[in-house]
C-alpha cells in the first residue's frame, strides 16, 4: 500500500470511526486479550485498516462500497466479546453470540446505524456461522479481513500489523483538521 492509500485510509477511520474510538466500549477493548496474541481493539483496528485496504483495491477496478457503514462495522465487530469469560461458558457459544452483543453496542454508540450495518456486524464470523452469511459486499469483506487478521495475529505470535496508538492519533488529527476547514 502507497503512502497516498494509507493516508487515505486514515482519513477514512477519522470520518466514520473518531466517535467509535474514543468511546469507552472501545478504550476498553485494548484492555482484552484476543486470540490469545493481541487485544480485542488492536484486532479490530487491524480488521478496519485491512477492511479499508481491500476497498482502496477494489476501488481501482471501479468497485464502490460503502466505506462509512464498513468503517464503523469493522471497529465494533468485536466490542461484544469484551467480558467474554465472564458472559460466555465456551467457545463455540461465544463465536455464536458475540456478533449479536457486538450489534447491542454497535447500537450504542452509533445511534442511527441502520440494518444493513448492523448485519455487517452479525454476519462477521461466517463461514463459521454457517447460516449467517454476508448479504453485502462490505459485510463479505469485513468477514474476510477478519479472518486475515485472526491467523496473522496467531500465526506471527505479536499483535503486529497497525500500532493502535498511531491509528487512533493520526485519526484524531484527520478529523480535527476537517473540523477547523468547515
Amino acid at each position: 500500500m502507497g503512502v497516498a492509500a494509507a493516508g487515505n485510509i486514515m482519513n477514512v477511520l477519522g470520518m466514520y470511526g473518531m466517535n467509535i474510538m474514543n468511546s469507552d466500549e472501545f478504550r476498553n477493548a485494548f484492555q482484552q486479550v484476543h486470540h490469545n496474541v493481541t487485544t480485542v481493539g488492536d484486532h479490530s483496528l487491524n480488521v478496519a485498516v485491512s477492511a479499508l485496504c481491500i476497498c482502496a483495491f477494489l476501488s481501482k477496478l471501479h468497485i464502490n462500497t460503502k466505506q462509512k457503514e464498513l468503517t464503523q462495522a469493522a471497529l465494533c465487530h468485536d466490542l461484544g466479546i469484551l467480558g467474554r469469560y465472564e458472559k460466555f461458558e465456551n467457545n463455540r457459544v461465544c463465536c455464536r453470540q458475540h456478533p449479536v452483543d457486538s450489534v447491542d453496542v454497535a447500537k450504542k454508540l452509533v445511534p442511527d446505524m441502520d440494518e444493513r450495518t448492523q448485519k455487517m456486524i452479525r454476519t462477521h464470523m461466517w463461514p463459521a456461522t454457517p447460516l449467517n452469511i454476508p448479504t453485502s459486499r462490505e459485510g463479505l469483506i469485513i468477514s474476510l479481513a477478519d479472518k486475515y487478521c485472526a491467523i496473522r495475529e496467531v500465526t506471527t505470535r505479536r499483535p503486529g500489523g497497525y500500532h493502535a496508538e498511531h491509528i487512533m492519533m493520526r485519526a484524531e488529527r484527520v478529523k480535527a483538521s476537517a473540523a477547523a476547514n468547515l
